[in-house]
């Protein structure tokens, strides 16, 4: 099955055995809301086929939208079906990377009521799959693209490139 990948600021925040003793089993705690915020009631979130053929790209897509080098990536990936089965409006959305191959593989959940929200990150607690790139990975990952020249530098973060040691 295929996957949605949305990045997420902290694993730890999503993990049921550090939710706090006060909140109900079938709750979730309010801090997680931050990595779900929405756009114009849409959240984004990128397409990864079953073998994740293109998950490192991905990564290097939205890293190098960051202005921070020295940060883990934290990300979730729900498979599709979830989002299939109950009716989420999925749509393709052009991403706004520096990675410009890579931004066709962008969508959105659009039409979200805030029940949707709140379903979705449900669903995300439940079934998704946690993971964490470390912070060196992703800066070799990001190096790797820009001597491919993967990555329009003119739109990379200023803060980013002066950390990965390019100039333009």
């Amino acid at each position: 099955m295929p996957y949605f990948l949305r990045a997420i600021s902290n694993n730890t925040k999503w993990d049921k055995t550090q939710f706090p003793t006060w909140l109900s089993t079938d709750d979730l705690p309010s801090c997680i809301v931050r990595d779900l915020r929405v756009d114009d009631n849409a959240l984004s979130l990128w397409e990864i086929p079953d073998e994740e053929t293109n998950l490192p790209q991905i990564i290097t897509a939205i890293a190098s939208t960051r202005k921070s080098l020295k940060s883990d990536f934290d990300y979730a990936l729900l498979n599709t079906s979830y989002i299939d089965q109950i009716n989420f409006t999925s749509s393709s959305e052009v991403g706004e990377t520096p990675y410009s191959e890579i931004n066709s593989y962008h969508r959105n959940l659009s039409n979200l009521s805030i029940n949707k929200l709140v379903y979705f990150a449900h669903l995300l607690c439940k079934f998704g799959i946690f993971r964490r790139m470390g912070w060196k990975e992703k800066k070799t990952l990001l190096l790797d693209a820009v001597k491919n020249k993967n990555l329009n530098l003119k739109i990379v973060p200023g803060e980013l490139k002066q950390q990965l040691g390019i100039s333009t």
